[in-house]
């Protein structure tokens, strides 16, 4: 052997590994050793969250003809509050709306006049106007006193029953029959004093005197 094998202790015919050479590749095996089994999990994990099922959000209540009308309870612009499940035996008028809202304030005028023509006649009927408007009380009275509304007015500056109602826009209504169940939801402004609108709510006191089902034709949209 010559001098350099014996000092690097190498069999014979075999060439010397440079140190730094030797060095890089232990390094490379002991990073696979560390980022293979690192590769396999995320692996494993992307496979498993591909296969997940999406979970499903809790929308609250159905709203559906036929099912109970989700309950709620806000303050009112008179100060207490008011809840749905509090005029149980009448049939009610929900109705969303937002003093933003140009065919909310339109509508305003014949909700009154339907809200005097069902007391007139003796009607267990209501009317809860719920407002969503952010800024509360504030905005809503003054179309209160420009159209000297008398019925129940609701304030939700949270707007949480758009979600408990579901709704797509303002202004919405939904009826209520006296059992507390939804007979109808109306999409836009309606013309709520008109003949056919009060008949169809006559009708539902009937349904209701008849123990038959309340669900029918919805009032005809505003011409």
């Amino acid at each position: 052997m010559t001098r350099a094998r014996k000092e690097a202790h190498l069999p014979e015919g075999q060439a010397p590994v440079e140190a730094p050479q030797a060095e890089r590749k232990a390094k490379r095996i002991a990073l696979a050793f560390i980022l293979v089994p690192l590769l396999v999990t995320a692996l494993w994990g992307l496979a498993a969250w591909f296969q997940k099922e999406p979970e499903k959000k809790d929308e609250g209540p159905v709203v559906a003809l036929g099912a109970p009308a989700p309950d709620f309870t806000f303050p009112s612009l008179a100060g207490p509050p008011i809840s749905l499940s509090d005029h149980r035996g009448k049939v009610v008028l929900v109705n969303i709306w937002a003093t933003w809202c140009p065919p909310c304030i339109e509508e305003l005028p014949s909700l009154q006049n339907l809200y005097v023509k069902m007391k007139e006649k003796g009607q267990p009927f209501e009317i809860l106007a719920v407002d969503i408007d952010a800024l509360g009380a504030e905005p809503v009275r003054k179309f209160v006193d420009r159209f000297k509304l008398t019925f129940p007015i609701p304030l939700d500056p949270r707007g949480t029953i758009k979600k408990l109602y579901r709704t797509t826009g303002v202004p919405e209504s939904f009826l209520v029959d006296p059992e507390g169940k939804l007979v109808e939801k109306v999409i836009g402004a309606r013309k709520w004093d008109s003949p056919e609108v009060v008949s169809f709510i006559e009708q539902v006191f009937r349904r209701a005197a008849q123990g038959g089902p309340q669900t029918g034709q919805a009032p005809p949209a505003r011409p």
